[in-house]
């Protein structure tokens, strides 16, 4: 679905594949916050302006440019769409971050914009995002009774600062819970380890410390990780703690996000827990650094166990090194805090908002509902390359053979456990973070700096970043 993984490298293989990052999706992850938009309104002042509004007056078909990837709005799709809509015209527009800030500073802003959950909020702040609530609720193709609760995380209230209430402003093209744990039947049964519940979660202790069992090393040097993550090391990431400190009930925010701590107890508990897993040698960290992803360790039988979602299922039946071997690999539930709350949400769920300031909402919002809601959402179940938004659609992810019955039945019953929303922060980017964490904790995992130490440093730097985002959003 690495978004390191939402590195341009992870981005690479899942659009490739046709994978959703939740986890799936697969930009940069560059979190709205990251630059100004000098040319967008405040977030209150017409952001729910109505998408029925709107339409060409001089007889012309209007053109409703978008930044879906060319692999998911496919130009088959495009000729689909125009054929039964001759009155729109439906045009790419490859943009990445900074292009798309500067065609908004432009007025030029495309209509439909793609955007991953832990973007959305910062794109409601900077008044990018149009309040698609009506929309949905009169909608013949939507019925929100038939949402699953991933959808909650297209929703925001910029009164609160709460990702998952408030006006409704997207929705998810693909998603996965992207925690769940796949692993190598073959090498539980060579280190002679039972394997996983497919119903019954571990906590991350437990996760680990069976990594241990299966990680195989000569002296240091590390031949089998017992458990890798798709999106980065097996050691202290603001992804794997944020998902943590949600199954606690915590965060390393503020209530708000205005600003940070990472000196709390419960985050440098998670800090030291991180600290000597890495050097354990479980999986791949800056003690044991490589340059695959976690997914090609994986198929490349480099590790035993790896934190992924649904969307890995069908990298594992395309990919050359495991679609004839799919018996050899079993799936089990996320891991969860002990003490805390079961939840499997999503990471980076992708989907879609319409621009707010778009001169033709009305037909902006047909070719929405039609790629979120109408055939191609349905071919997207049907191949199985990521989970849909609703549980109609649900009910046509592939089901033939026994890999995916496996992956059917598991996700049937994860899914009562995705509700939740990663609390990212809409005043910091995303790579930013990982720069900070990168920068301050290193140190610590070769004896340089302490656990303490490297928390103050990283909060100093985090509130100072949070501080200069929330003057790029709402300048005073």
């Amino acid at each position: 679905m690495k978004r390191a993984f939402r590195s341009t490298l992870l981005s690479t293989l899942l659009v490739s594949s046709m994978i959703a990052l939740s986890a799936c999706g697969g930009n940069a992850q560059n979190n709205s916050a990251s630059s100004p938009d000098s040319g967008s309104a405040s977030p209150s002042a017409g952001a729910s302006a109505s998408a029925s509004e709107g339409g060409a007056s001089d007889g012309k078909p209007v053109v409703i440019r978008h930044t879906m990837y060319d692999t998911e709005f496919t130009s088959e799709m495009v000729a689909e769409f125009e054929k039964t809509h001759p009155n729109i015209k439906v045009e790419l527009v490859s943009a990445d971050y900074n292009k798309l800030m500067a065609m908004m500073a432009a007025g030029n802003g495309p209509d439909i914009i793609r955007t991953n959950t832990n973007e959305l909020p910062g794109y409601v702040l900077k008044g990018m995002a149009l309040d698609l609530t009506e929309n949905f609720n009169s909608s013949s193709v939507f019925h929100t009774d038939d949402f699953y609760p991933v959808v909650n995380n297209f929703r925001y209230d910029v009164t609160t600062g709460a990702q998952g209430t408030g006006p409704l402003y997207g929705f998810p093209k693909d998603w996965s819970p992207d925690f769940t744990i796949y692993y190598n039947k073959k090498m539980f049964e060579a280190a002679g380890i039972p394997v996983p519940s497919a119903t019954d979660a571990m906590t991350w202790k437990e996760i680990v410390e069976l990594g241990k069992k299966l990680t195989v090393a000569n002296g240091k040097k590390v031949s089998q990780y017992g458990l890798v993550y798709f999106n980065g090391s097996t050691a202290a990431n603001q992804d794997l703690m944020n998902l943590q400190l949600l199954q606690q009930g915590g965060s390393m925010f503020s209530s708000d996000f205005s600003s940070a701590d990472l000196k709390t107890p419960q985050v440098k508990d998670l800090l030291n827990f991180w600290v000597d897993a890495a050097k354990s040698g479980v999986g791949p960290s800056p003690l044991h650094q490589e340059t695959d992803w976690g997914g090609q360790l994986f198929v490349d039988n480099k590790a035993a166990m790896i934190i992924a979602g649904y969307w890995f299922s069908g990298f594992l039946k395309t990919n050359e090194l495991t679609k004839d071997r799919l018996a050899d690999f079993g799936v089990a539930p996320a891991p969860m805090a002990e003490g805390g709350k079961r939840i499997s949400p999503t990471a980076f769920g992708t989907g879609a908002v319409i621009y707010k300031n778009s001169k033709h909402p009305k037909e902006a919002w047909e070719v929405f509902e039609w790629f979120f809601g109408g055939k191609p959402a349905e071919d997207r179940a049907k191949e199985g390359y990521g989970l849909p938004g609703t549980k109609t659609l649900a009910a046509m992810l592939p089901q033939t053979t026994e890999f995916d019955k496996l992956n059917y039945d598991f996700i049937q019953n994860e899914l009562q456990y995705t509700e939740g929303t990663l609390p990212y922060s809409p005043f910091l980017n995303y790579q930013a973070v990982n720069s900070v964490f990168e920068k301050y904790f290193t140190p610590v995992y070769f004896d340089k700096d302490t656990v303490d130490g490297a928390a103050q440093k990283m909060t100093e730097e985090l509130n100072t970043l949070i501080a200069e985002g929330k003057d790029l959003i709402s300048p005073e």
